[in-house]
């Protein structure tokens, strides 16, 4: 019998069935409603604004860039690229009061900025941002059940708790550094977890390392090995090579490498000669940048500084730009010869000097660069020089690292 002859038994059916329709409907309405209260979000507000200089912005999807003047606030939308050069910084500022910072040089894309539609939803706040180069600070402004705040960049993901945190990206790598607060760096097969002073590091071929100290050295090769010539620069000022030579060069001395700068022959004949890194390192960010190193001077015929208080058997040199862009130089001078009273022996901020004992190692810190030097401080490190100026000298240099703390 089927149910086209048995109506009663078809009515059943179509009875059951609309009722298992209307309870799917009872349970799938409540759930599709809950569940875009809670997945439904709106763009994020976010403002770019150019602290300093001309700042970029590109649209790759219609192929359109345009410049943001210094002082101006835009609107910036999701997928679009903000650039900076070597003159300018920019920061973007999200409305939860969270912020990115970007200095010299950067290049970042906002990939995602969005909030929970309404205002039950117990979805956080989503941002991404992709950092191409250049650094970055970034601000999160809440715990991490409130603000997913991640960065992403060619050879890591981060993601931020509350807390203030930098990274840099070059083609050597990406660094990260927590200044306040926990993070999490994720590379191709571990992730490390960073705590307020740590950082990490990972590149390509170099696996993710970390937690390390938060004071990073600025220098490469500052141990000063056998292939120092590929980040030290030799030079020499001597106009009378018949008289008077001198060299720069690595030295194994007690057990280990060291600069060694001397001039020999006649004496009373100025030369100078030394060796140079360029740096090219942004410090704006950072909270502290002191000079370390080991000298010992062995022979100086010329006492003190000179007359005119510029040569020294050994002296450091710092090149840098201040925060107005203006070149600017730090100096700190080594004798052990003590100078007449007629000599010039500078004690300033920015050129200074000191007399220290012939014949051994003396370990040198330099005060905090980034306090002392007032409105003068750098900004921009462009390069450092050690070396040694006067008649007849002998000096080493040891161990020589600039440290740089967020």
């Amino acid at each position: 019998m089927t149910m086209r002859s048995n109506p009663e038994r078809m009515a059943w059916v179509v009875l059951l069935t609309g009722f298992g329709v209307f309870c799917s409907l009872t349970l799938l309405i409540p759930a599709a409603i809950y569940w875009y209260i809670v997945n439904s979000t709106i763009p994020l507000r976010t403002e770019l604004t150019s602290v300093r200089g001309i700042v970029l912005i590109d649209n790759p999807d219609v192929e359109l860039s345009f410049s943001v003047l210094d002082g101006q606030t835009v609107p910036l939308a999701e997928s679009l690229t903000v650039s900076t050069n070597n003159t300018s910084q920019a920061i973007l500022t999200f409305t939860d009061d969270s912020s990115l910072t970007m200095y010299g040089d950067t290049i970042v894309v906002l990939r995602e900025a969005q909030r929970p539609r309404f205002g039950i939803s117990p979805n956080p706040t989503y941002i991404l941002v992709e950092v191409q180069q250049g650094r970055v600070r970034a601000t999160a402004s809440q715990e991490r059940e409130d603000l997913s705040f991640d960065v992403n960049t060619p050879y890591a993901a981060v993601e931020f708790d509350q807390g203030s945190f930098s990274v840099e990206v070059s083609e050597k790598g990406t660094q990260v550094t927590t200044r306040l607060g926990q993070a999490e760096v994720i590379g191709e097969d571990k992730s490390v977890q960073l705590n307020q002073g740590q950082r990490a590091v990972v590149g390509p071929g170099t696996p993710l390392s970390g937690p390390l100290p938060s004071a990073q050295n600025l220098l490469s090769d500052s141990n000063f090995n056998q292939s120092f010539t590929d980040t030290w620069q030799i030079y020499a000022i001597n106009l009378n090579k018949d008289e008077i030579t001198t060299t720069a060069g690595i030295a194994d001395f007690q057990d280990q490498s060291v600069l060694r700068l001397q001039s020999e022959g006649q004496d009373n004949i100025h030369t100078e000669v030394g060796v140079s890194q360029v740096v090219n390192k942004d410090v704006r960010d950072f909270q502290s940048l002191r000079i370390f190193a080991e000298v010992r001077l062995v022979n100086q015929s010329l006492p003190g500084g000179g007359q005119l208080g510029s040569e020294f058997p050994i002296m450091f040199h710092i090149a840098y730009k201040d925060a107005e862009g203006n070149d600017r130089d730090w100096f700190h001078g080594f004798y052990y010869a003590a100078a007449p009273d007629n000599y010039i022996l500078y004690n300033q901020p920015d050129n200074s000097s000191e007399r220290v004992a012939r014949y051994i190692w003396y370990p040198y810190e330099s005060v905090n660069l980034l306090t002392t030097l007032g409105p003068t401080k750098p900004a921009f490190i462009k390069s450092i020089r050690i070396y040694a100026s006067g008649w007849i000298y002998d000096a080493m240099v040891a161990n020589i690292s600039l440290l740089a703390e967020e």
